[in-house]
Formats: structure tokens, sequence, C-alpha cells
């Protein structure tokens, strides 16, 4: 009414505006719309009345009524209808359906009549306003429906809160019933027990008494006093109370139970180290996002309401001690299980000897307090009922104290991550603006026990640095006194490259990750063989490759498996290896890029939020009965057989334009294109219009022979301001369709990649509803999409055993999703949204032109193999251009490719059973 009302002003230069309603409209529009005139400033006002003309009350300018209103109507004064009986008007040329519920009528002549005129010129524009005007009252369905669900899950979790808080107090009371009951019956026992002694001693005195004695006894008793003994009356009905006869449910109850296990309390034994984070904060983080109420507390700390309150408790390095005592038995009592957690060995006596610890030696300390310190730890794990540890090489030594032990490797948080790939592209930036930047080598100690390691690398350091002079190595100091932690004078070959090293304050754990971020190669140098060096975990590797650093380790255990020689990192034991492999990644700076991009997605999914929430719901639920142990222990000996994933196929690309303001987005758009330069800005606008203001745009070309390259330089130089990010990437051979989207989520840096061909269209709303369905653990979002053609809304296609009404829509990724639906063929588009750890997790897009087609339905069976879901967001949010030069008709979609692609996808996942594998195009 209001953008109406703005033509009509336009034309008229009117400031008062009649608009006549009938009695229902007015009710219904009359507040709100006073409420807009005061919010928005307009020149014109809008007058409601519900009378018609009369001498106060000038001609209208509309009339706006319900279709039940007949005698409201008049055909000579433009009308807007809402159709409350969900049926469609009659057909009239003087009539535009602005959506299923709202018509406008006009008659000829009118100001407003062009908006019924059925030129041609006009089709385009009626299309828009009717897609905006359904999409603005679906909208306002859909939120109407939020509110009342929002508002029944209120009233719901409000009711959970009630329950919960009478529970806990109920089952306060029967704890403390349970304490009396079994006292009484201690005290009745006790006294049941003594009336049977006297009652015994009784029988026995009777019995004495009348047995005749000698006559001579009885005369010399005569002058004592006579002896009375005491016999207590025993009371009226003592019996022991007997337990009622319980009823149980038929069938085995596990299966119908709910999670019994629900609170988490996380105990520290060191609470002012940085260990805290990696094992207490991201953990209990982890078990949160698995669907649990999590607390941290420091040991010293931890009260009764804390044990009562928790199902679980995880003692990470809590040594043994009265308090510790005390907190174990309540546990017991309370039904709480515990869970001893570590992160190194500290748990063997024995192992406290400076030849295999050197830090003992390095921090001052004494071999028998380490010792006394890992046997109050030993004491722990064995008073707990699980373990927990970071490595397989712990697990081992635990399972000879503990039967069950849960592997939970240190992981990355998502602030974490997020500084450390915002100090990846400072970096980047500039390196960018350097002729020939230093190339730095990170050692990152964050203490002094590390001595006897270093030691390893020292000498092949310092044969570096004297043929490298654009080298440096980067060591760490604290910060108030600058003293090294690394202890200098015990390695004097380091005073022949002084003026190669490059002192760094040490930094709060927070900070490291900016620190790791300027590291060109990082060292990890660990003693081999050593017990306690081998059960060490990969936390070096894993903080380096997530900031861009390639990684030079010993070949421990840990490090062996997850690092791949030559690909993702480099081993090195002798002092020749470790001098060859700096040599070679200092004079290889592409290659070292590389090894570095492919250490970054090695460890994005393993070592990700979202991977150890998964462990965490399977440990603790196997707490839940031995139905749901079985079933965690099912799916993770599943999961730890299944085969890796091979890491991303990056083809080689070159950037033709760079833009980065630095600021941080949470979602990338990518558009590929080939060859689709008539295309290209429809797609560009519609990123562009996104209502999402904080956004990055790659467009990665793949070796188009077109203008493209001309077009797309030219708009993003006077489209700069619109992104934080602007990137295009172009293959250096063409690499199809699954390597150009590659190329482009590699280059991305935001949690979340939005794919967009370059002959489609997104909706402005698309990136931020989707967004917003992206919660914790989702792989992928996907939304309605419109098909189009150049004659406008592709229609549904007949058939006559399916119903559909009228208005119905030929529409893509419209079922909810399962992964089932998978088996028989591919539901969903390519144009979802996608967490950048679920791609990497799944290895990325296959790359293979005789295969071209079906990436993103291998992409999605790969994330199902990996139990990782997707969801469905019920908006059309996208459009799909159907054209004979579109990829799945010139190319997918014909019957020798059609046939090479199926037989290449089934391979790979032999579980699906396609249902349709001849060629359809689509027309």
């Amino acid at each position: 009414m209001v953008w109406l009302a703005s033509i009509y002003y336009n034309h008229n230069k009117e400031n008062y505006i009649p608009v006549y309603t009938s009695k229902k409209i007015y009710l219904l529009i009359s507040d709100k719309l006073n409420d807009l005139q005061k919010n928005i400033n307009h020149k014109f006002k809008i007058i409601l009345s519900r009378t018609f003309e009369s001498k106060d009350h000038p001609s209208p300018f509309l009339i706006c009524h319900q279709s039940e209103d007949v005698s409201f109507a008049r055909s000579d004064i433009p009308s807007l209808v809402l159709n409350y009986s969900d049926e469609a008007p009659i057909f009239n040329p003087n009539i535009l359906a602005l959506s299923h519920k709202v018509f406008f009528s006009c008659p000829e002549g009118n100001t407003l009549s062009f908006l019924t005129s059925p030129l041609l010129s006009l089709h385009q524009f009626k299309y828009d306003l009717t897609q905006i005007t359904e999409s603005d009252l679906n909208n306002k369905i859909n939120r109407a429906k939020l509110f009342q669900i929002e508002k029944k899950n209120s009233q719901l979790q409000e009711k959970n809160h009630i329950n919960s808080l009478v529970n806990y107090e109920n089952s306060k009371k029967i704890s403390i019933n349970n304490e009396l009951y079994n006292q009484n019956i201690k005290n009745i026992t006790h006294l049941n027990k003594t009336i049977s002694d006297f009652r015994e001693e009784y029988t026995t005195l009777k019995q004495f008494l009348l047995t005749p004695t000698p006559r001579w006894k009885r005369i010399l008793k005569s002058f004592k006093a006579p002896f009375i003994p005491h016999l207590p009356t025993p009371p009226e009905n003592i019996e022991l109370l007997q337990s009622q006869t319980s009823h149980k449910a038929s069938g085995n109850p596990e299966y119908f139970s709910q999670k019994n296990t629900k609170n988490i309390l996380f105990i520290s034994g060191e609470p002012n180290t940085p260990g805290v984070e990696y094992r207490c904060v991201r953990n209990a983080a982890a078990a949160q996002n698995a669907g649990f109420n999590t607390q941290i507390k420091a040991c010293a700390d931890v009260g009764f309401d804390d044990i009562a309150w928790a199902d679980v408790m995880f003692l990470w390095r809590v040594e043994y001690s009265g308090h510790v005592s005390t907190i174990l038995d309540l546990a017991r009592q309370q039904n709480t299980r515990t869970i001893f957690d570590t992160d190194d060995i500290v748990f063997v006596p024995h192992y406290a000897r400076i030849d295999l610890i050197d830090g003992i030696r390095s921090i001052g300390a004494t071999e028998s307090r380490i010792e006394r310190s890992f046997a109050d730890m030993r004491r722990t794990l064995l008073q707990c009922d699980q373990g927990s540890t970071t490595t397989s090489e712990l697990m081992l030594a635990m399972h000879e104290l503990q039967p069950v032990v849960h592997l939970l490797p240190n992981t990355y948080s998502s602030d974490v991550l997020k500084k450390s790939r915002l100090g990846f592209r400072l970096k980047k930036q500039l390196d960018d603006t350097t002729d020939q930047p230093l190339v730095l080598i990170g050692y990152a100690t964050g203490s002094r026990t590390h001595q006897k390691d270093f030691s390893i690398a020292c000498s092949a350091l310092v044969s570096v640095l004297k043929k490298c002079p654009h080298a440096r190595v980067v060591l760490f100091r604290e910060k108030d006194n600058k003293k090294p932690v690394l202890l200098i004078e015990e390695f004097p070959q380091l005073q022949d490259v002084i003026s190669q090293i490059e002192w760094r304050d040490m930094v709060p754990l927070n900070e490291l990750a900016h620190e790791f971020a300027r590291f060109d190669i990082s060292i990890a140098p660990v003693e081999v063989g050593n017990v306690f060096c081998e059960a060490k975990s990969e936390i070096k590797f894993l903080e380096a490759s997530l900031a861009g650093s390639t990684s030079i380790v010993s070949p421990t255990g840990p490090f062996s498996r997850v690092i791949k020689h030559g690909e993702t990192g480099f081993f090195a034991q002798t002092s020749e290896e470790w001098e060859n492999a700096l040599l070679f990644l200092i004079d290889h700076p592409k290659e070292r890029k590389i090894m570095a991009r492919n250490a970054y997605y090695s460890v994005l999914w393993p070592f990700s939020p979202e991977a150890q929430a998964q462990r965490m719901h399977l440990a603790l639920s196997s707490f839940d009965g031995s139905i749901q142990a079985a079933q965690a222990g099912e799916t993770l000996l599943a999961r730890q057989n299944l085969s890796s994933r091979s890491l991303p196929d990056i083809p080689d690309s070159e950037t033709i334009y760079y833009h980065d303001n630095l600021n941080t987005s949470d979602v990338t758009v990518v558009i590929t294109s080939y060859n689709y330069e008539p295309y290209l800005l429809d797609a560009l606008q519609s990123v562009f219009e996104q209502t999402l203001q904080n956004l990055d745009l790659i467009v990665v070309d793949d070796g188009s022979h077109d203008q493209s390259i001309s077009l797309l330089k030219t708009w993003m130089g006077r489209n700069t301001h619109r992104f934080n990010r602007l990137i295009l990437k172009r293959s250096i051979q063409n690499a199809g369709l699954g390597g150009a989207r590659n190329i482009g989520v590699d280059a991305a840096e935001t949690p979340y990649i939005m794919q967009l061909d370059a002959d489609n269209k997104l909706r402005p709303s698309a990136c931020e509803e989707l967004l917003q369905s992206m919660t914790f653990g989702i792989a992928y979002a996907y939304p309605l999409i419109q098909r189009f053609n150049e004659d406008g809304l592709v229609q549904p296609e007949h058939d006559p055993d399916v119903q559909k009404p009228p208005e119905a829509q030929a529409l893509l990724g419209d079922l909810p999703y399962h992964p089932l639906s998978l088996i028989s063929g591919n539901r969903i588009d390519a144009m979802a949204m996608i967490a950048k750890w679920a791609w990497a997790a799944a290895g990325g897009y296959y790359v293979s032109r005789e295969a071209m087609g079906w990436e993103d339905f291998d992409l999605w069976c790969s994330l199902a193999e990996l139990g990782l879901p997707g969801k469905h967001v019920p908006s059309i949010l996208a459009d799909y251009r159907q054209h004979e030069s579109s990829m799945t008709n010139a190319s997918t979609e014909r019957a020798l490719h059609k046939a090479r692609v199926v037989e290449f996808v089934q391979n790979r996942h032999p579980w699906i059973n396609l249902t349709a594998k001849a060629a359809q195009p689509r027309h």
C-alpha cells in the first residue's frame, strides 16, 4: 500500500492520499500503518477511511478489502485484495497476482494501470514484483510460525528447568531417606541381636536354677543376697523391613531409556598451566557441543555440591591426597563416574629419571619429588573408573592400570583457527610486498624442559644459517627479565650465528597462533625412542599447520601417524637429515607453501572441535548402559577402520586480482566460470546484493576463451568496497568443475563457502539464511532453488499420478535431508553452503575431466560416509538457469559421458544404487 501510494504521490504530488478499507482490513492494518508512517519520513501521508466518497471525504486513490467483501469493490478505483479463501481469482487481464494471497486490479487510464498492462516489456518487472511480494508473505508466515515455535520452546525449557529442579530436590530427599533407612536397619539388626543374646543367657540360667545343687552349697547360698538377673523387655513387633516388589517393563528398557549422563565436571590438577586450555577448556567445549552440561573447577575448589551435580568427572593431572580421596569417595556414593585424564606419561613412577626426562634437570627439580608426584597421579588413576588421554602410546601405558581408556587428542578451538588464518593472511601480504623476504625458522618451546630435544637439531640449524644469510631462527625469552627460555649457554655453537637469532617475548597461549603464523618453517625435535617423548602429542605440528607453517619433526609415533613425509611435512632424525630438510624448504618456497597447505588440510577435520565433539559423545554415552556402550564401541571401531581420505586436489592457478581488508567474514561466495561471459554479471550482481554485509567473494575462471577475465577485472575494480576479500583466480590449465571449485575453496579463509556457478543467481537473503542454519556440526546446508529459462519460470513436469496445486513450481532441492536418500541418486544441487572443515574431511571435490559433472553428489556421499549431516532450508534462495550450453546439458547428461560418471562415482561409493543411470537433459 505504501509503495503504491509513493507511485501515486510522484505522479500527482498530493500530500494526503485517501485509502478506503473494509472494516476487517482497517482493524488489521491501521495501527501498523500509523507506526510505519511515524518511523519513515515520507512527504505524503496515507489516510484510512471505512466509508466511501462523501462531501467530507475525497475520492479514494485505492480500495483495500478482502475477496469476500464484494459490496466494497468498485470497478473505477484500483483495488488491493486480500484473498482469504485461498482460491485464485478468475483470469482477468486487469488483475495482477502479487502472490497467492494478494491481488491488484486497476481500471484502464489510472495512474497505476501500467501494473496490469499486458506489454512484454513489463513482464520481467511484474515477475520480479510477484517474487518480492510472495517472498515477503512467506517470510511473514514463517516468522509467525517461528514465534510460536520459540514461544512453545521457551515454555518447554522453563518446564524442563522446573522439572530438573524438582528432580534434583527429590534426588536429595531420596538420598537422605536412604541413609536414614540404612541406619535404622543397622540399629534394628543390632537390637535384635542383643535381645537374642539375652534370651540365650536367660534360657541357660533357667536350666541352671532348675537343676538341684548339693545341700552344702544351698546352705552356703542361703547366707548371701539372692541373685535376680536383668531381663530386658523386648519391643513388640520388631521385624526387618521387607523391600517392595518392583514391576519391570517388558522387553529391554535400555532400548527406550533416555540419556542419563548429562552433567560433566572437569577438574584441573594444574589450574595455572597452559594444559588447562587443551585438556579442560577445549574438552569441556566438546562435551557441551555434544549436548552435555559442563563445569570446570580447580581441584582445590571442588565441593560436595559439585560432585552431587556431576554425572561424570574428568580429573586432569590430579595427584592423590586426602582431599582427592574424599572427592572419589563421595563420587562413588553419588554414583558419579570418574575418568582420569592426562597428556603425559606421568603415572609411572620409575620413569621419573633424568636420563628419561631431561626437564627434571633443566627446571631444577629432583627425581624423588617428580617420582612422588607420578606415584600420586598413579593412585588417582587406579581409583578412577576409566581413563582418557591424547595418544595411542599413552593409551597402551594406561591400559596396564585401566581396562577402559578413551582417546581424546589435543585439538584446536575456533578462536585459535581464526587467529591462525588471520596471521597467515597478514604474513602473505607482507611477503608479497617484499622483494626477498626472510625465511623464519621457529622453535616454539614454552618451557625449559626441552634442552636435550633442541640439541638434536642444533648443529644442523647452525650449518644452515651459515649457508643461508636470509634465514633466521626464532627463539623465545621471558617477557619481563628477557631471559631466554632455551638455555643457550648449553649450545656454544649458536654464538657463531648469534646475529641470525630473532628473540621474541613469550606470549599467552591465546596469542601463540600469531607467533606460529610468522614462521615459514616450524621445527619440533624430540628424542626418538625415549618413552616419555614418544608419548607426547602432535600439538606442535597441529598449531604450526593451522597457521600455514611447514614442519620438520622427529619421527615419533604420534608424529608418524599424522604426517606424510614429503607431502605434509618432513621427518628428520640425524643431523644430516635435519640439514637437508631445512635447505630444501628454504631453497624451494613454492614446494614449501604447497606442503604447508597440505598440512593445514590434513589437520583441519581430525583435530577440529566438531571431530572432538563426536569422540566425546561416544565416550560419555557409553556410561548410559551396555547397549549404549556397545553401540558407541561399534561406531568407534568402524570409524577407525575407515580408510583415510586423500588430501584435496588443488590444481595450479594464478591470481589475477587480489584485495584483502584483513577483516574476518563468515562466508565466502565462490563463483566458478568457464566461457560464461553472457551470464557473469547476473551472478556477480546477485552476490553484491546479499543482505549479509560482511562477505568475501572469489571468482575462479577455468581457462575461459571469451572475454570473461576482462569483464571480471573491470567489475572487481568498481566493486572492491563491497567485500572484505575480493579475489580473481585463473587455472593454469582447464581443470574441470571439481578442480575449479577446489581452487576457490582453497583460496577462501572463512568457515563457510557458498558455491555458485556463473550461470546461476542467488536471492538476496541466501547467504544470511543459510549461514543461520549452519549450526555446530552441520557440514552443509542447501536451499530450495527455482528453475528458470529464457521464457521465464520453468513449469513442473506433468505427472498424472501426482496431484499438484496450480501454483506449483519447478524446484530443486525440495527434499528434507536424509543420507539414505543418496542411495538412489542426487537430490541436492551444488548451490549449497559448505563448512570448510567438512570439505577437507571429504578430501574436497574430486578432479576428473573424464567424469566431470557429479562432483557435488560425490561430496555429499563422502560426507554421509563420515556421519556428517546436511541441513535443508525450505526457502527459495537461488535461481537455476536452464540453457542448452549449461554443463548439465552439454556434458553430464550426454549418454556416453553419463555412463563414465556413473561408473566412476559408484566405484568410489559402492553402496549407492542409482535409479536413473540414463542421460536426462534439463529443458
